[in-house]
């Protein structure tokens, strides 16, 4: 299908096996982070240029797929200029996230499987933001499924996620070290390079380029410098509906906290049906994670960790609290 936005957004409508015209269904768009550049939440495949094998978890399919076993319906997308959808991917930002998440919602809603009035929004990792200003910005949103969401500055979320490859160096063993400078230079590169990048971005430049350990990398700061202009703590006091704030207890993209952080904020914005789940053992992606403290930082650096399937019990969750609120 293909929703018409301000560029066509190529994706999939997954509906339970009796939704139809006589038996709406209640649905979920869904949102995916900064790295779900496909409709199932996945990377694009050679993008960035040069990778390769890269880890596929699947996150949106997967939470689609087991929605559509609790009788609620949900959308996802190719992000715009990837995949099957138009438009240009250098030229996307929060903002335009939001206006085709806007589109998507409203091609949703005049669907004839789909009852109108219990819509509701799911953001992953950076997709959370956007689910808050789709609560913000569209009337009767039936709920909110916040994943991973950040309630921190932006900059220290950076250097505490992505400089986290540095301050383990000396850690890795000689052979993991070698393969991260064969595999995932870039990785390194940007690690390393993460003032500058930020330093960058506060300077208001489109581009910042980080060279290191033999490669060059070109980081994009149009997404970043929206961040720097972003209290995400306060963000969450846009979402007035019932919502659910799910978070992996062992999460290194987003600290765990913010989970916390977040659902204080809801509360305290006069929100009354908010339920917070901190699962145990999983990850930003909600994959289960090694119980050892350093094999899980490998795990994050080296994207292993992503090969493991999302656990059952985060799907679970999400399904069980979508039923209670879609679902009376």
């Amino acid at each position: 299908m293909t929703v018409a936005s301000a560029f066509g957004l190529a994706g999939v409508l997954c509906l339970p096996e009796d939704a139809s015209a006589r038996r709406p269904a209640p649905a979920v768009v869904l949102l995916g982070g900064s790295g779900a550049d496909t409709r199932d939440g996945d990377l694009e495949p050679g993008w960035p240029a040069g990778t390769v094998d890269l880890p596929a978890p699947g996150t949106l399919r997967r939470i689609a797929h087991r929605l559509a076993g609790a009788g609620v319906a949900t959308l996802r997308w190719d992000r715009r200029g990837f995949g099957a959808s138009g438009g240009d991917r250098a030229a996307t930002d929060y903002t335009s996230d939001l206006a085709d998440a806007v589109a998507a919602f409203a091609w949703l809603r005049a669907r004839d499987e789909i009852d109108p009035a219990r819509v509701a929004v799911a953001g992953h990792s950076a997709g959370a933001l956007t689910a808050c200003h789709v609560c913000r910005d569209v009337a009767g949103v039936a709920g909110a499924i916040l994943l991973g969401g950040l309630a921190s500055p932006i900059d220290e979320m950076l250097r505490w996620n992505v400089g986290r490859v540095s301050r383990h160096w000396a850690d890795f063993t000689p052979e993991r070290q070698a393969w991260l400078e064969t595999n995932l230079p870039g990785v390194l590169a940007r690690g390393e390079g993460m003032e500058r990048y930020l330093e960058g971005a506060r300077r208001g430049d489109p581009v910042v380029v980080i060279e290191g350990r033999g490669t060059s990398v070109e980081m994009r700061t149009a997404r970043t410098r929206q961040d720097l202009a972003t209290a995400y703590e306060a963000e969450f006091r846009h979402v007035a509906c019932p919502a659910l704030v799910l978070h992996g207890g062992n999460d290194l993209n987003v600290p765990v906290e913010d989970a916390l952080t977040a659902y204080g904020v809801l509360r305290a914005a006069g929100n009354d049906d908010v339920e917070l789940a901190i699962v145990p053992g999983l990850d930003h992606y909600f994959n289960p994670t090694s119980p050892d403290p350093l094999e899980r930082v490998w795990e994050r650096v080296s994207l292993e960790g992503l090969r493991r399937p999302m656990a059952p019990a985060a799907l679970e969750v999400i399904a069980t609290w979508a039923a209670r609120v879609l679902r009376p």
